[in-house]
C-alpha cells in the first residue's frame, strides 16, 4: 500500500475552548495517554471496545498510575463491543481502585442495544471524543493498510463539565437495579445541548428523532456545502433524498467513504447508495491507504465529530455521541482536512460506477444494504421499543 499519509493535527480556539484534532495514529494515542497522565482529580471513561493488547496495556498502566496519585476513576465498557474480554482483563484496574462496569442492558440481549460511544473526561475540564477504541489497530498506522484511519478531538473548557454530567447519569443508569430504556433516553435527551457554539448531541433508540439525528437533518436541509468522511455509509432513502437535494438547490456535496473494511457488507451497502447520489452530481471518493473509521461531517459552518457513523444503526438505534462545533474558521480548517484526503482516494464517477454495476454486483450491494439498513434496523428497533 506504500506509506500511510500523515495528516497534521489541527489546533483552534472556539467560544473559549481550546480544541486539538489529532489524526495520525501516534498523535491520537499520545493525546489519550497525555490526557490520562495529566489528570489531577477525576477521570471518566467509556469505550465501546477495550481490549487486551499493547495499546490496552499502555492505557491500563496510565490509569493505574493515575490511581496511585489519587485520581478517582470510573471506567465503563459496552457489553457487546467488549464481550471478548472477560472481567479478568480489568481486574488490575479494579484492584487499583478503579470503578468498572459494563453497559449491559438487562431488558434485552446485548446485540439489540449497543453503546458505541467513546468518551474521556479529565478533571471535568478536558474531554476526548472520536471513533477510536482501546485496541492496537485503532492507533497504529500500519503500512500494510490493516489499521484504522480515525480522528480524536480534545476539548479544553466548560463543555467538558457538561459531558461529565452526562457520564454520571449513564453510570447511575448502568448501576441501577431496573435500568429502563425510558430512563436512558431521558438522560440522553436532557444532556443534549439545544444551543451554543459547542453542543453535545446524543443518540439512542428514541421513538421519534433523537437530538443528534434531528440536528443533522436540520443542518443538511439548509447546507450550501456538505463534506462527509464516513466509515459506514448506509442511510435510509429519506436521508439520501435530503443529501441529493443539496446539489439540486445549487449547493455542493462530497462524500469520502471506505474502500475496505473489516466487514465488506458495509462497503457493499454504501455502494448501493452511490447511484442516486451520483445522479445528483454528488462527488464520491473511496479512501485507499487504510480501513476507514472516521466519522466527520462539515455542513457550512457546523462540524460534527464523534462516534456516530452515517448508517441506520448509528442514526436511530445505538448509543452515540457527537460534538457539533459551529465556527466558520474551524469549519474552514476541517474542510481543508477533507481536501487533504482526496489525493489518497479513488473518485467514483458515474460512468465508473455504471461499469462496475454488473447484475451480480448490484445484487450483492442490494443484499448488503437490505441486511445492514433494513433487517438489523427493523428487528432491533422493534424489540427495543417494546421494552421501554
Amino acid at each position: 500500500m506504500g506509506n500511510i499519509p500523515q495528516f497534521k493535527q489541527i489546533d483552534a480556539e472556539v467560544d473559549g475552548h481550546q480544541l486539538r484534532l489529532a489524526i495520525s495514529g501516534q498523535d491520537r494515542l499520545d493525546l489519550l495517554l497525555e490526557t490520562i497522565g495529566e489528570a489531577q482529580s477525576t477521570l471518566r471513561l467509556f469505550f465501546y471496545i477495550f481490549g487486551n493488547d499493547w495499546t490496552a496495556v499502555q492505557v491500563r498502566a496510565a490509569l493505574i498510575a493515575a490511581r496511585e496519585r489519587g485520581v478517582k476513576i470510573w471506567l465503563m465498557v459496552d457489553g457487546f463491543g467488549s464481550a471478548t474480554w472477560p472481567d479478568d482483563v480489568f481486574k488490575p484496574l479494579v484492584d487499583a481502585g478503579v470503578y468498572f462496569a459494563r453497559f449491559n442492558p438487562r431488558w434485552g440481549r446485548r446485540y439489540l442495544l449497543r453503546n458505541h460511544q467513546k468518551i474521556v473526561v479529565a478533571d471535568e475540564a478536558r474531554a476526548l471524543v472520536g471513533g477510536s477504541n482501546v485496541l492496537d489497530p485503532y492507533f497504529i498506522d500500519n503500512p500494510e493498510g490493516s489499521g484504522w484511519h480515525d480522528l480524536l478531538l480534545r476539548i479544553d473548557g466548560p463543555a467538558a463539565a457538561r459531558l461529565a454530567r452526562y457520564f454520571d447519569g449513564l453510570r447511575r443508569w448502568t448501576a441501577s437495579d431496573r435500568p429502563t430504556l425510558r430512563m436512558l433516553l431521558h438522560i440522553m435527551s436532557r444532556r443534549s445541548d439545544k444551543d451554543g457554539a459547542l453542543r453535545w448531541l446524543f443518540n439512542g433508540p428514541f421513538s421519534r428523532l433523537s437530538p443528534l439525528t434531528r440536528s443533522l437533518r436540520q443542518d443538511i436541509a439548509t447546507a450550501k456545502r456538505l463534506d462527509m468522511i464516513q466509515a459506514y455509509f448506509a442511510p435510509n432513502w429519506g436521508m439520501l433524498r435530503r443529501l441529493a437535494n443539496i446539489e439540486r438547490r445549487g449547493g455542493k456535496m462530497r462524500l469520502i467513504s471506505a474502500a475496505r473494511s473489516d466487514n465488506f457488507a458495509t462497503v457493499s451497502a454504501a455502494r448501493h447508495c452511490y447511484r442516486r447520489m451520483l445522479r445528483n452530481r454528488v462527488r464520491i471518493y473511496e479512501y485507499q491507504p487504510q480501513m476507514l473509521h472516521v466519522k466527520l461531517i462539515v455542513a457550512d459552518n457546523a462540524v460534527y465529530i464523534g462516534s456516530a457513523n452515517f448508517d441506520m444503526r448509528s442514526l436511530y438505534i445505538n448509543g452515540e455521541i457527537m460534538l457539533r462545533i459551529e465556527d466558520g474558521a474551524f469549519a474552514k480548517r476541517v474542510t481543508g482536512l477533507v481536501d487533504a484526503h482526496v489525493p489518497y482516494c479513488d473518485e467514483i464517477s458515474r460512468a465508473e460506477h455504471q461499469a462496475q454495476s454488473t447484475w451480480l454486483a448490484r445484487l450483492r450491494w442490494l443484499l448488503a444494504y437490505f441486511v445492514v439498513s433494513t433487517v438489523d434496523f427493523t428487528v432491533t428497533r422493534t424489540i427495543s421499543l417494546r421494552r421501554r
